[in-house]
């Protein structure tokens, strides 16, 4: 039996483009021997993209409006109010957040999108099912924080999230996608997310080994782990924006912060 899955706008342009059988590697199949062929180049190329456009939108900080000289700034390691977390305070930091409602309602929708999707189709559908795959990410959720914790806790990250300072919507969302993989450090400076890395395919190595049998291997750890960083990517694209939401929702449509 095989089994396909749909093409993205983008994919279908690529298999447009090719021939059938380039456009067949695009899509998700099951061959009789029961192995799954992903479609991991589509989920490099949306990482790259996601890269390159924020390192584009940094570059093209000076469109944004600068700020007037001698100007406070109210967030971030340039505010008077900020100040680098010591290791308890990391751990303080770490476990409210790690119970917050938001981290069980995005578990709870990544369950969903894969049973929509029937991934995998070994845990077939219904409500057991559905709460295998809510299991399945909160625990992966858990491994992954525990991980990340003594990894920032060494290295000197600082993984709170501070709100882009620039005014275009360009340049905010480059802001919150970089900070995935850019964070600051306990100085005030910036410096690469290691936990971020460690702690996304650290936990989809963990979370692979409940999964049935033919995920046991590094393309499907790959894919894991490389969902979960674009994942991380779109919700601090929803904490910058946040605060415009329920501005717009009261009917303040104004471009101020």
């Amino acid at each position: 039996m095989r089994f396909v899955k749909a093409l993205s706008p983008l994919e279908a342009g690529a298999a447009a483009c090719g021939s059938p059988k380039k456009a067949s590697r695009h899509r998700e199949t099951k061959s009789a021997g029961g192995r799954i062929t992903t479609d991991m180049p589509g989920r490099v190329l949306l990482l790259a993209l996601t890269l390159s456009g924020a390192v584009l939108g940094q570059q093209s900080g000076s469109q944004d409006r600068p700020e007037p000289p001698g100007a406070t700034a109210t967030r971030g390691p340039q505010s008077p109010q900020w100040r680098s977390l010591s290791v308890e305070d990391k751990l303080s930091y770490d476990a409210r957040h790690l119970v917050e409602f938001d981290n069980f309602v995005y578990a709870g929708i990544g369950a969903a999108l894969d049973q929509a999707r029937s991934r995998p189709p070994e845990w077939g559908q219904g409500g057991g099912a559905f709460a295998e795959r809510y299991g399945s990410h909160v625990a992966q959720y858990l491994v992954q924080r525990s991980i990340m914790f003594p990894v920032q806790a060494m290295d000197g990250e600082d993984t709170r999230f501070f709100r882009s300072k620039r005014t275009s919507y360009r340049g905010r969302i480059a802001d919150a996608f970089l900070h995935t993989i850019w964070r600051h450090d306990d100085s005030g400076g910036m410096m690469p997310a290691y936990s971020e890395f460690l702690g996304d395919y650290g936990a989809a190595a963990v979370s692979r080994m409940w999964w049935p049998q033919r995920f046991h291997n590094g393309r499907a750890i790959l894919v894991a782990g490389t969902d979960t960083i674009l994942i991380d990517a779109g919700i601090n694209v929803l904490h910058e924006f946040a605060p415009d939401l329920k501005r717009w929702l009261h009917g303040d449509f104004g471009r101020h912060r």
